[in-house]
């Protein structure tokens, strides 16, 4: 049974995919009717460019077959126009001068003439087209499309709650828990929430509590008889069909922050591919520190402030309350990111990009405490498992759409529509997450739990031989060393968010499989080891080339080994927490966090500053070398870290996904 929600779902996906097959159609063809006659008049551009040298020469009285340097420049002139892959001058059916190679006979060309003053032909200028660079062109356009068409089914998908409203998803969630316990015979009682008074609700919760009565006065009335044969086929039908009994009903408090948590985590996940490229436009070039450097510096400082906001903030939020708490931050960073693109100043680019950095640490711990404080215990994992998703979907979709815009509208308007994003996200938070109650003596995290958390047994080497590389190679070469390199080789930022998109999609897919994995076999610790020593391991094969390709494989297998270690490793940490005395094992989790931000912001600090000084394949091998040995030194640990049960609630709830 899909059951209503699934059925929406698919419903978009039947229209946005016949919608997006159409647009793709016309997209081709035209890229076909646009493509073509540019590039043909460019030929035609460059063709009366050079038939006009060739005539000021033969005026001046040098005759056309012997005119002085004319093949060097054909070739100049091919090889600064990727469109032209063939000229030559023809007098009289005689090829004078050529360049470049022709390997069709149908292949378009553009013939000029070559006139004397008095207007007489004096040889024809014949420009060959190569219809391959068309194909590519009019693919490239089909590619972007493809794209934009996979991530625009995500979006519409993950943003269903704003079709049908916060309210109506809850509705929905009821009424088919309701229909899914009635298709499997179960005539259970539902517990009482906000949708409960709903007309399509209401009826269905009447009937079964009229249904428990009956059958409860029925069971009193053969009790009173001493009718135990009546007693027993009543109580068989009782545990039969749940009627009298009670089923709790799906926690919502993840649904209700995910769209605007979604919208919020896709604005940053737009500069990704990009920002590189944008902050060495803008960088000046009498900089006190080399340019890679400075390419570097706005994303460690943006992980900085992520990094050291993260623990003071989680107190902050409780102060403010949960739902003010993610409107003040996704304002702060809609203003970081409208700044961004509005300066043209690197230092100013500096301070937004820090601006930024607090309000999407304050909206993190926010959305993060709103879910914890809105589910129970045993609701909580399967709350910030949501809660996850919608990160990693945004980590997802944005690099490709952020590098569409960069290329065809300018870094500048792509951070504009950043803080389009964080402002729709502000609003839909105003509007859609309950009223904030605000807690005055939030505690927080203090040094005296970071300090206990700390000496927790099997606790260190897990954070700086695996937690902190795992964020470590992850900045450094997805945030950083893969897209200067792509940069740096001429790909287009369209480009790099493509390859982007293959960190997140393995973790999508894998982590769930890896977590069952380490759960069934109980071989959490060999799988952080193994996942660590594949993340780093995959580093190393830039050693065979740094293609497009290459790279992929590089994201490919770093991809696999995190999402092999990722759960285990948090569940690890969850174990840890569960043996700090005197109430400190919050400080557990808080440590975790802190260490892990903290790779994130010294990642691409570490890879600018190797980048500069060893170039590009020695950083990307060093890097991975830190995170093998990081997990080598954890595996030699000889700490026994493993359990037998399931994931705790406190391992999901901080399972890192940036």
């Amino acid at each position: 049974m899909i059951g209503l929600r699934g059925g929406i779902s698919a419903a978009i996906v039947v229209i946005l995919c016949a919608a997006l097959g159409m647009i793709a159609w016309g997209a081709q063809q035209a890229a076909v009717r646009t493509i073509v006659p540019t590039i043909m008049a460019k030929a035609d551009s460059v063709g009366r460019s050079a038939a006009a040298l060739v005539e000021t020469a033969t005026q001046a009285g040098i005759p056309v077959d012997r005119l002085v340097g004319v093949k060097p420049y054909f070739e100049a002139l091919i090889r600064q126009n990727e469109e032209l892959a063939h000229m030559r001058l023809v007098r009289g059916g005689v090829v004078l001068w050529e360049s470049g190679e022709i390997e069709g006979p149908d292949w378009p060309e553009v013939h000029t003439a070559v006139v004397a003053r008095n207007g007489a032909p004096v040889a024809t200028l014949v420009i060959a087209i190569d219809p391959r660079l068309v194909s590519e062109q009019v693919a490239a356009v089909l590619i972007d499309v493809a794209f934009i068409g996979v991530v625009a089914l995500l979006i519409a998908l993950e943003l269903v709650a704003l079709v049908v409203g916060t309210r109506g998803v809850t509705v929905l969630a009821a009424v088919e828990a309701r229909v899914r316990a009635l298709a499997r015979g179960r005539l259970v009682l539902h517990q009482a929430g906000d949708a409960a008074t709903d007309h399509l609700i209401a009826p269905i919760d009447r009937h079964m509590a009229a249904l428990a009565q009956r059958h409860a006065a029925a069971r009193t009335l053969a009790q009173a008889r001493g009718d135990e044969a009546a007693v027993t086929a009543l109580d068989a039908v009782a545990a039969k069909t749940g009627l009298g009994s009670t089923q709790a009903g799906a926690n919502q408090a993840a649904a209700m922050v995910r769209p605007a948590l979604f919208l919020f985590m896709l604005a940053e996940e737009f500069t990704r591919p990009f920002l590189p490229r944008y902050v060495q436009a803008l960088a000046p070039p009498n900089l006190p520190f080399s340019a890679d450097v400075a390419i570097s510096l706005p994303i460690v400082a943006f992980m900085a402030a992520v990094a050291l906001c993260q623990l003071p903030f989680a107190a902050a939020s409780e102060w403010l309350g949960r739902r003010n708490g993610f409107v003040l931050g996704a304002a702060l960073a809609a203003c970081g990111y409208a700044l961004s693109g509005l300066t043209g100043s690197y230092y100013v680019f500096l301070a937004a990009r820090v601006v930024s950095a607090i309000g999407y640490a304050l909206v993190f711990v926010s959305a993060q405490g709103h879910v914890v404080d809105r589910s129970a215990p045993n609701e909580r994992a399967e709350g910030l498992a949501v809660f996850v998703r919608a990160i990693m979907v945004a980590a997802l979709c944005g690099p490709p759409i952020g590098g569409v815009v960069a290329d065809r509208l300018g870094g500048n308007v792509a951070f504009l529509f950043s803080a389009g994003l964080a402002g729709a996200a502000l609003l839909l938070a105003a509007a859609s997450l309950p009223r904030s109650v605000r807690r005055p003596h939030g505690h927080g995290l203090g040094l005296g739990d970071l300090k206990a958390a700390i000496q927790a047994p099997r606790l260190a080497p897990l954070l700086f031989g695996c937690a902190f590389p795992a964020k470590f190679i992850l900045a450094a070469l997805c945030f950083f060393l893969i897209p200067v390199a792509l940069q740096r080789s001429g790909y287009s930022s369209a480009a790099v968010g493509r390859l982007q998109m293959i960190y997140p999609v393995i973790m999508v897919l894998a982590v769930p499989i890896f977590a069952g994995l380490a759960d069934r076999y109980s071989a959490r610790s060999f799988f952080v080891a193994a996942g660590g020593t594949l993340a780093g391991a995959g580093a190393l094969l830039v050693a065979f080339g740094t293609t497009p390709l290459v790279l992929a494989g590089v994201l490919a297998v770093l991809g696999i080994g995190q999402a092999m270690s990722i759960a285990p490793q948090s569940a690890l940490v969850a174990d840890s927490a569960r043996h700090v005395p005197g109430g400190h094992s919050a400080g557990v989790l808080g440590l975790f966090r802190l260490i892990e931000r903290s790779g994130n912001a010294l990642g691409p600090a570490a890879a600018g500053l190797m980048l500069g000084a060893f170039g590009f394949v020695t950083s990307m091998m060093s890097v991975g070398a830190i995170v093998v040995i990081g997990a080598a030194a954890f595996a030699l640990s000889g700490r026994n870290t493993e359990t037998t049960g399931p994931s705790s609630d406190a391992a999901s709830e901080e399972a890192s996904v940036q």
